[in-house]
């Protein structure tokens, strides 16, 4: 396992947000943000802009309310922002990563790698990974992939010695070659 980055997720996930709100916004008939209608009735237009991918839309539409802070029926600009601003900084949850990274936009792999050790990622058991504990997961992962790979180059199971057994000569260790002999 190489060194999982989980900016790519991230990005991919936060950019894929505020390019749907933006492109709803711009297609939106009410002023000053989107109402729930604007997104779950996009017109054919927005539809064929967001290039079909639904997926963040539905995200939207899905938790409206948290994202709608002041109640007013609307997901301001403020609100995107926050929402953003949020999700970078705490990470996101096993449910957000399916649901924001799953666009086939990104690392399919590393998103699959990041599900299945989800467990296992988030360290401090809070629900949510964040690039710094899929990072550290990553070097963790590789150094014990690397313990277990070379642990039968262990020195108790090499010998420093060479010759034959059946010669007269006494044993001479690698060391031995590297200074010059005594000959008196």
């Amino acid at each position: 396992m190489s060194l999982m980055n989980g900016q790519a997720l991230f990005a991919n996930a936060l950019s894929g947000l505020s390019n749907t709100y933006s492109i709803l916004a711009q297609n939106s008939s009410s002023k000053g943000g989107l109402t729930i209608e604007d997104i779950t009735n996009p017109s054919n237009t927005t539809i064929a802009q967001l290039g079909g991918n639904m997926s963040f839309a539905q995200f939207l539409s899905s938790n409206f309310a948290a994202i709608d802070k002041d109640g007013d029926g609307k997901i301001s600009a403020d609100d995107m922002s926050n929402l953003t601003n949020k999700l970078s900084q705490s990470g996101l949850s096993y449910q957000e990563l399916c649901q924001l990274c799953s666009s086939g936009m990104g690392n399919s792999e590393m998103l699959s790698n990041v599900l299945t050790y989800f467990n296992q990622i988030d360290t401090n058991k809070d629900g949510r990974v964040t690039n710094s504990e899929i990072q550290a997961f990553s070097l963790k992962a590789d150094e014990e992939k690397l313990k277990t790979e070379y642990q039968s180059f262990k020195p108790s199971s090499m010998s420093v010695f060479y010759g034959s057994e059946d010669s007269d000569s006494e044993p001479s260790s690698l060391v031995d070659n590297l200074y010059p002999k005594d000959n008196s």
